[in-house]
Parts: structure tokens; sequence; C-alpha cells
């Protein structure tokens, strides 16, 4: 007698159905879903007719007809002429003459067309998740561990070492600093092993090491750093303010951006204007317009300011652009506009409310 006749033990084909089984309940555990979306997506044509008297009757015989009309067509095709008789009710020209639709010799047509569209979204039962980049981390570290440096920065006394062709690839000034030499042709990255030593002189050391923790991570240093909240007259003296400096100085149009958004995020009426004036200088132009929308919004609070009778004595014409920004438009203040009066107001000691404003003594 065969000692395993006893095994519970399924034969090999048995097994396989039990494998089977099991990867069919797993199947069935994720189950998959679709949705469908209808919407309507508009759009909109504005057709101008300036000089109606002078247009009418150019290029028409007595005997054509002359109809604006739609064509439901492919996106592919190219439509150079069209046939048709178009909407035979619309308006006839003597009734569209004599109607409110023709004002001062103009007139204009808008059509709107919403087109019924139907999607389905299918969802995928299996997807494969991709972390965020880590290269600025490991930059980083090359920075940190000084691997491969050739070449030195000395900043007040302080050295920072770093790599040319990482310097280079982030600021152009760097590249031209390193790879241009004085008759302006191109130097070989390597022609020059030894480690190279440049003196800047005109940026603190703690400014340079948060532009170079920019210029291998991306990102901006601790906000804490930065300078957090400052009190008026005193945002130029922050290290968001001096970095954006040194962003404008060495052409990190990502740096400049960053500082723009942290400073914006300060604005309130007693730096506003100090904020202008930084954003001016440095060409920070997302930040200006800010400032001069706030600034404009909350005039009569900040003319009271130190930072308005900063931009008073050292940047008037920001005070004209926050007037004109007052008013909506160039054309408007030199009009004499509400911008002009507002800034007689000013000039005669009041606020935008016509409120007389004591002279700071």
């Amino acid at each position: 007698m065969d000692d395993d006749a006893g095994d519970a033990s399924p034969p090999p084909a048995a097994a396989g159905v039990g494998a089977t089984a099991a990867q069919s309940r797993d199947m069935a555990a994720s189950p998959t879903s679709s949705r469908s979306v209808t919407e309507t997506v508009n759009g909109s044509h504005r057709f101008v007719i300036q000089g109606y008297s002078l247009a009418k009757g150019m290029g028409m015989r007595t005997n054509s007809l002359l109809f604006v009309h739609l064509n439901l067509t492919e996106v592919t095709d190219t439509i150079l002429l069209k046939y048709g008789r178009g909407y035979k009710r619309f308006f006839r020209r003597t009734a569209l003459e004599t109607s409110d639709f023709l004002k001062d010799d103009c007139l204009k047509i808008n059509c709107t067309v919403g087109v019924v569209v139907s999607t389905i979204d299918y969802s995928r039962p299996h997807s494969i998740l991709v972390p965020d980049s880590d290269i600025g981390y490991h930059f980083g570290t090359l920075l940190d561990n000084h691997e491969g440096v050739d070449v030195v920065l000395n900043v007040g006394g302080e050295r920072f070492h770093a790599h040319k062709l990482v310097l280079a690839a982030r600021s152009t000034v760097f590249r031209s600093k390193f790879f241009d030499d004085e008759d302006g042709e191109k130097n070989e990255p390597g022609e020059n092993d030894d480690v190279q030593e440049i003196v800047i002189d005109d940026m603190e050391p703690k400014v340079f090491k948060a532009m170079l923790h920019f210029i291998y991570r991306d990102t901006l240093v601790d906000d804490n750093e930065l300078g957090g909240s400052s009190s008026e007259g005193s945002i130029f003296d922050t290290l968001a303010a001096k970095l954006l400096a040194a962003a404008d100085k060495y052409d990190l149009a990502r740096l400049r951006l960053l500082c723009e958004s942290y400073l914006c995020k300060a604005i309130s009426v007693a730096t506003v204007a100090s904020t202008l004036a930084l954003a001016d200088r440095h060409r920070a132009m997302e930040l200006k317009a800010v400032c001069l929308k706030f600034a404009a919004e909350n005039l009569s609070a900040v003319i009271r300011t130190e930072g308005f009778d900063y931009l008073k004595d050292n940047c008037p014409s920001l005070q004209s652009e926050i007037l004109r920004t007052l008013a909506g438009c160039e054309e408007e203040c030199s009009s004499g506009g509400k911008s002009q009066s507002v800034w007689g107001q000013l000039s005669d000691g009041g606020d935008t409310s016509g409120r007389r404003v004591r002279p700071r003594t």
C-alpha cells in the first residue's frame, strides 16, 4: 500500500485551479470605474464696423445680398469662402439702420455659440507613483561636502567653496566671470585646474550663503532666516530684500520671483511704500504691480507713513505711478481726471477724502 495515499494535498491540476481562483478573487477586489461628463463649451466672436455710414454700399451691387452667418466645420478645415443665405428672418438693413443697435455710426455684432461636449474618463486599475524630484538634495549635498570644488568665493572674509559649472549654469554673470577672458573670448572648462579664489566685496556673507543655497537647491532658506515681518522703514534691512538685490545682480530670475512672493505676503500700510521703492530699484515687476495696487486702494492711510515721505524725497516718479494706478490709466491722469484732483489734494496737505492732514515735523 502507498504510504502517501492519505495525503490531503490536491493533485497538480487541482492546485492550479485553486491558484486561478485566488487570482480571480484578487482581481475582483479592485473594481474599475468610469465617469461620463457632459458640458457646454462656449465660444464667441465680435465683429465691429466702425464708420458704418462710410462703409455702407462699398463693394456692393444693387442685386447683391450681404449677410453674416456661421459655418459648423471640423477644426482642421480651412475656410476661404462659403456661400449660403443665412437666416432669412434676422434683420433687414433698413430695420437695422433705424434700430438702437447702430450707435455713433458703429455696429457691433457679437456671436456666441455653445457646443455640447461629452467625455468619458476611465479609471486606471494600476498606477506607479513617481516621487518628487530630489536633484536639489543631491546638489546641496555636493555643496555641503565640498566634493569636486574648483572655486572659492571670499565674501567679507568668509570663504565659500563651490563649483564653477554649477554657478555658471545658473547665472549668466558667473558664466561670464568664469569662462570669458578679458578679451571676451570663451575659455573651455578645465583649462585652469587650480582652485580659483574670487573676492566679492559688495555682499554680506549671510546673503551670499542664502544665494548659494538657492543656486544648488532651487529653494529659499527658511522663513525665519529671511526676516519675518518687517516694521516700517526696515524692509531694506531684511535678508529677503538683500537676497532680491543679489538675484537682480546675478541674473537669477527664479530667485527674484521667490523673493517677490515672500515680500508680497508681508505688504502692509506701513511697509508698502518702502517695498515699492525696493521693487522698482531691483526690477521686481510683479511685486511692484502688487504694491501699486495696494497703495492706490489704501492711499489715505499710506500717505501718512514714513515710507510715503521717503518716496516723496527719493522716488517722486513712484508717487506719480501710485496716482496713475488710482486713476486707472495714464490718459485720465494727463487729462485732469480723478488722479489730478487727488494730486492736488496731496500737494495742498489733504488726503484722498478731502480731509486736511497735519504736516510732519
